[in-house]
């Protein structure tokens, strides 16, 4: 992105509400209702170029807002199909800048439903000044002796990425991962798949399904968290929907002590995992983000509603 062009206008806007709000002494921090819209086309961002004639046909509205935190200033992305920041919608999460499928399938949901897609642009690199964007998510009093950038953690990095979310829906963040599991013997490199889970993890294969038979691939699935050894009620109930519709579903039990800093961990600990899905797809299969991000959307919105 062509930051620092949008850089004066952005602090500009914040300066004029500071001085609107001035003189009234320490108030709580307000979620705003509204964002200041700018022209996706403004910016030469690799990501817009690559989708423009998906951004074309979406026209969203698009915030840049500078965030310095843990002493890096990251810039963060706010896209929604209006002004009106949504209320009862879930946030989309894009955490890694050079997972493409993972925005594709982000901007498939904006396509259909008035979500917010949170996303950090770090030039099209996983990293931004040598840190993992998802290992940053930390809570006062938090055990981080797992977790790989404890002097960059910062609480208002969390706040800043959560800051429009009701803490009602749910949040869908949205990843790509590597073929295959590192030491398959079958040149896999990934470290996510239905068929390696860890010892604090349970696999829920997919049902075959003939008619979407790359979503059944083992490195497309989604993840969820928790803290007890297996799926809450209401997770079990999601995860049935899923795998009846030949989404994997693979869970994973989270402990304080072993917590890594990650999103999924960070909402967990908070007791927030029933709210918590992570679309994990194969880099480059954008036609399963799309079909797997929708449908989980669906289980999530339509309970009674059958799958297929």
């Amino acid at each position: 992105m062509i930051w620092g062009r949008m850089r004066l206008t952005i602090w500009t806007f914040l300066a004029v509400v500071a001085w609107l709000v001035g003189g009234a002494g320490p108030v709580a921090a307000q979620k705003p209702d509204l964002l200041p819209c700018q022209d996706w086309r403004l910016f030469q961002d690799a990501d817009f170029i690559r989708h423009a004639e998906t951004m074309l046909s979406l026209n969203p509205c698009v915030a840049y807002e500078p965030l310095i935190a843990g002493g890096v200033e990251w810039r963060l992305v706010r896209l929604q199909q209006g002004p009106a920041i949504p209320k009862s919608a879930p946030l989309v999460v894009v955490l890694h800048d050079n997972e493409d499928a993972a925005l594709v399938g982000a901007l498939s949901l904006l396509a259909i439903r008035n979500v917010q897609i949170v996303m950090l642009d770090s030039a099209e690199n996983r990293h931004w000044g040598g840190l993992d964007p998802n290992r940053l998510f930390v809570s006062p009093g938090a055990m981080i002796n797992n977790c790989p950038f404890p002097q960059h953690l910062d609480a208002r990095f969390a706040n800043a990425i959560l800051r429009d979310w009701s803490g009602q829906h749910p949040v869908i963040s949205l990843h790509s991962n590597a073929p295959g599991m590192h030491g398959d013997g079958a040149d896999g490199r990934g470290s996510i798949s239905i068929l390696g889970p860890k010892k604090h993890q349970r696999a829920f294969p997919a049902a075959p399904n003939p008619l979407h038979p790359r979503l059944t691939d083992p490195d497309n699935l989604i993840y969820i968290t928790g803290l007890t050894a297996a799926p809450s009620a209401g997770q079990s109930e999601v995860v049935r929907r899923l795998r009846a519709g030949g989404v994997n579903v693979l869970y994973s039990q989270i402990a304080p002590e072993i917590q890594d800093c990650s999103l999924s961990d960070f909402l967990t600990l908070r007791g927030q995992s029933d709210l918590y899905f992570n679309v994990e797809v194969e880099e480059g299969d954008n036609a399963s983000a799309v079909a797997l991000a929708r449908r989980l959307l669906f289980v999530l919105e339509t309970p009674q509603a059958r799958l297929n």
